[in-house]
């Protein structure tokens, strides 16, 4: 995206798919069962990374920007979490009881999903573009609604399914990883090739959505458990922003 001079497409992209997250995978998780219970570990760790890396992600573009220079906090940042994640989430890791092999196929996939990556996100980009030309409305409100629900589509469908099973860590950590993953390596990567920058429709209603939405998140999650009216609650948030953001309200 900044390669083709679309720098406020990250930005827009990271905001609306993280109050996604949060309003409608949250919410909708917490619908699907009377209360979605909220474990220790999860409150202990990753609810503490996802306040982090949001609120230095809110930080890193209040001058309405993204620089080169702002990639090596957010990558340090993102370092701790991963490798915290890998050795500390389960107490301490034995690392004689768990070994990874490296398998050469594996490059393949790797090198496939980087190129399947590049290729639909270019297609997607143009068209947003196009998209937004024959509604005549802005690209990053099309990003923030259309694009950010796509993005989180695989988190609905992994949380949802997860929050049925019995699986409530799951699903939520699921939502807690993706946004922390979301606000300090989706902006990192593609700032190497340039500046982002926040659109008006970002500053104006994205941010603040955001803001509340994260909140809103850690305060349904911080007394271990999601009440089913929460989740409600969650969803008539994001209507507002849907609302808001469309226009309509």
């Amino acid at each position: 995206s900044v390669i083709n001079d679309q720098t406020s497409f990250p930005i827009d992209n990271i905001i609306g798919s993280n109050i996604a997250n949060c309003l409608l995978v949250g919410g909708v998780a917490a619908i699907a069962v009377k209360t979605l219970k909220v474990e220790h570990k999860l409150i202990d760790v990753d609810l503490p990374f996802f306040f982090i890396s949001t609120s230095l992600f809110l930080l890193l573009i209040m001058d309405e920007k993204f620089t080169f220079n702002e990639i090596f906090i957010a990558t340090l940042l993102l370092f701790i979490f991963i490798a915290y994640t890998i050795f500390n989430s389960d107490g301490e890791v034995n690392s004689k009881k768990k070994k990874i092999k490296f398998e050469k196929k594996w490059l393949g996939f790797i090198v496939a999903g980087v190129a399947g990556i590049y290729f639909g996100a270019e297609y997607t980009i143009k068209s947003v573009t196009e998209l937004a030309r024959i509604l005549e409305i802005n690209p990053s409100v099309v990003t923030m609604l259309a694009v950010a629900i796509g993005t989180s589509l695989p988190e609905l469908i992994v949380s949802t399914k997860a929050t049925l099973a019995g699986k409530h860590s799951v699903a939520l950590g699921n939502i807690f990883g993706s946004n922390t993953i979301n606000a300090l390596a989706v902006t990192g990567i593609p700032a190497f090739f340039g500046t982002l920058t926040v659109s008006n429709d970002a500053v104006k209603i994205g941010i603040p959505f955001l803001i509340v939405a994260s909140l809103a998140f850690i305060f349904t999650t911080s007394d271990d458990k999601i009440q089913n009216w929460e989740g409600y609650a969650l969803l008539v948030i994001y209507v507002a922003f849907v609302g808001k953001i469309s226009g309509f309200i």
